[in-house]
């Protein structure tokens, strides 16, 4: 099945989890959503848009570097007279001295992911035109973390997922190791008797609305000549690669 290959790296990314909109969680990988969201930006799609060609593709994501997890503390209204602070959701001001809002927003730091996309032609075709041509900048789940390599990194009518296998991995190898153990996340089982190891509430839907799916975590471990470093050295790496 025809398919393209994306990598997600930023010094921040966040991809958002169930929230009560004072903490504002983050998934440890890329959601479906999350994904979804970046291509239809690409593509100059509104929020409201059904995207029902895009939910045809299926993800396969490898966890290159799984980061670590930090919180900005951040505050909306503070020092404002009760005019000029948020308003409520029925449009009207909260009582003095209660205006400022407090939330925590995590993010994961130092994270790099690539990620298999595989669906229709026509459908890839139309993502991987928009993704090397983005309408609109994109960002790794939020509008504060753009990504700090490029996001497309080829298209492919081979299996996309199988080559998650042999792509440099953006991460340092570990000394004296032969192998190293990624982890990958599937959408499909990856063998017909393996159990779901989670679900994630992040299928979107009309009205800002979400469902369910079950997600396969796998370690596979990997020659460690695979690990090309950071930086320059992986982008040497990969372009060595997909000549």
């Amino acid at each position: 099945m025809p398919g393209l290959i994306l990598h997600l790296s930023a010094p921040w990314q966040s991809w958002g989890a169930p929230t009560d909109h004072t903490v504002r969680p983050t998934h440890q990988y890329p959601t479906r959503s999350g994904l979804i969201g970046l291509i239809a930006s690409a593509l100059g799609r509104p929020r409201d848009f059904a995207n029902t060609d895009l939910n045809q593709l299926t993800y396969t994501v490898r966890v290159d570097r799984a980061g670590h997890r930090e919180m900005d503390f951040h505050t909306i209204g503070g020092g404002y007279p009760r005019a000029m602070t948020p308003a409520t959701a029925d449009g009207k001001r909260r009582k003095e001295g209660e205006g400022t809002l407090l939330t925590e927003r995590w993010y994961l730091a130092d994270a790099a992911f690539t990620v298999a996309a595989t669906g229709p032609a026509n459908v890839i075709t139309l993502a991987s035109e928009a993704l090397a041509a983005p309408v609109y900048a994109p960002y790794l789940g939020r509008r504060s973390c753009p990504p700090d390599t490029p996001l497309l990194i080829r298209t492919t009518d081979n299996d996309p997922a199988a080559e998650l296998h042999r792509m440099p991995l953006h991460a340092n190898a570990p000394r004296g190791a032969d192998t190293v153990t990624v982890k990958f996340i599937h959408e499909t089982a990856p063998e017909p008797s393996a159990h779901p190891t989670a679900t994630l509430r992040d299928i979107p839907g009309p009205g800002r609305t979400w469902t369910s799916r079950d997600i396969w975590e796998t370690h596979v471990n990997l020659p460690a000549s695979l690990c090309a470093g950071a930086g320059t050295d992986w982008i040497n790496a990969l372009t060595s690669y997909t000549r």
